[in-house]
């Protein structure tokens, strides 16, 4: 240093000096160093936690809050789709479903969406940005629709929320009201009476019918029997509606409920067989190649039994189509509480409407 005429300092120099002395000072100097640092770091991590913690919190609180009077009550996201799937410009018809938040939560895609349009990283933000929708929506009267789902239809979504708003809450295990037996059984012969089933079940709406026949052995065992007062022509319209909309939950149960309604060990009933049952006290049906024991509902059907009897011994599959259009899916519900089997030689069987029945009409059949 005096060589160059300035003063040294610092650690080298100090280092340079006294070696032995110094060596230990900046062990000392360092480990302290990072323990701040150390410290720092994990006070900055303990701070971010509790920070997303809160968040987390404030938005629970708020979906708690909007979810917590049951579905009915829930306020709603307007989602403007396209009645059916078409692609024709000019055939395409528009409609709003309202979807309950609590079911836009559940759905990934959609949640998606509301984070994507509001611009939101997180849920806490997208909820709040919510919550300013909804109170802005309370003074206009006739606001644009929250999302536009061109890629799923109004029965799918329809279906959805009427699945959603069926459901029971998780501390509403319970049986529903009690209801008058006189008024239960009046209601449920047009299908008017819906009740509230465990969360395991998927539809909640349906007749109460059940077919009074006999159950007959197939093969040893016991015959595939539809259960009575579930509805499974809707199942594959809620399939599609979670898979669309990302609801993983529910997509694994109806997965699991349509196994579970899969027909085994059916019956394989000739035609000679079918043939036989004509008569208003033992009456069956042959439709798309099924065979159904419809006896039990001559009485109760809307259109009156002597049509049903008319199209015993024959196959009424094209009829079936051309008398129930607007009340098909309805119709199918009734039908398939009477399932007994398949028929052996269905083209054995005299067509009763010569008319080819429609492809849309068999796929829904199907």
């Amino acid at each position: 240093g005096a060589a160059t005429g300035g003063l040294r300092s610092g650690p080298h120099h100090i280092a340079q000096r006294h070696p032995m002395r110094s060596l230990p000072q900046l062990q000392r100097g360092l480990l302290w160093c990072a323990g701040a640092a150390a410290t720092a770091g994990v006070a900055a991590l303990a701070a971010d936690r509790l920070r997303r913690l809160l968040r987390r919190r404030r938005f629970e609180a708020l979906l708690e809050r909007w979810t917590c009077r049951g579905p009915a009550k829930e306020p709603v996201v307007d989602c403007e789709v396209p009645v059916e799937q078409t692609s024709s410009v000019a055939d395409l018809h528009l409609d709003v479903v309202e979807v309950p938040v609590g079911l836009v939560f559940e759905c990934e895609r959609l949640w998606d969406l509301l984070r994507e349009k509001f611009g939101c990283v997180d849920d806490v933000d997208v909820a709040e940005a919510l919550q300013h929708e909804f109170e802005s929506r309370l003074e206009e009267e006739d606001a644009e629709p929250l999302l536009k789902l061109p890629w799923i239809d109004l029965p799918a979504l329809a279906q959805l929320t009427y699945w959603y708003d069926r459901r029971p809450g998780e501390a509403s295990e319970e049986a529903p009201e009690a209801v008058p037996e006189e008024q239960r059984l009046t209601d449920a012969k047009f299908g008017r009476w819906t009740k509230k089933v465990s969360r395991e079940k998927v539809i909640y709406s349906a007749v109460t019918l059940r077919s009074r026949v006999r159950t007959r052995g197939h093969l040893g065992q016991q015959v595939f029997r539809r259960p009575a007062g579930v509805d499974v022509t809707r199942l594959s319209t809620l399939l599609r509606a979670a898979s669309l909309c990302g609801h993983g939950p529910l997509l694994v149960l109806v997965e699991e409920t349509m196994e579970s309604l899969r027909p085994r060990n059916v019956a394989r009933i000739p035609w000679e067989e079918v043939e036989r049952h004509n008569s208003n006290d033992d009456l069956w049906l042959l439709i798309d190649g099924k065979v159904y024991d419809v006896t039990a509902f001559l009485n109760l059907h809307p259109g009156g039994g002597q049509l049903i009897a008319e199209a015993a011994s024959q196959d009424a599959t094209a009829l079936f189509e051309k008398t129930h259009g607007e009340g098909l899916r309805y119709s199918l519900r009734l039908l398939n509480q009477f399932f007994i089997g398949v028929c052996q030689d269905p083209e054995k069987a005299k067509k009763l409407d010569p008319d080819e029945p429609s492809p849309e009409f068999l796929s829904i059949l199907r």
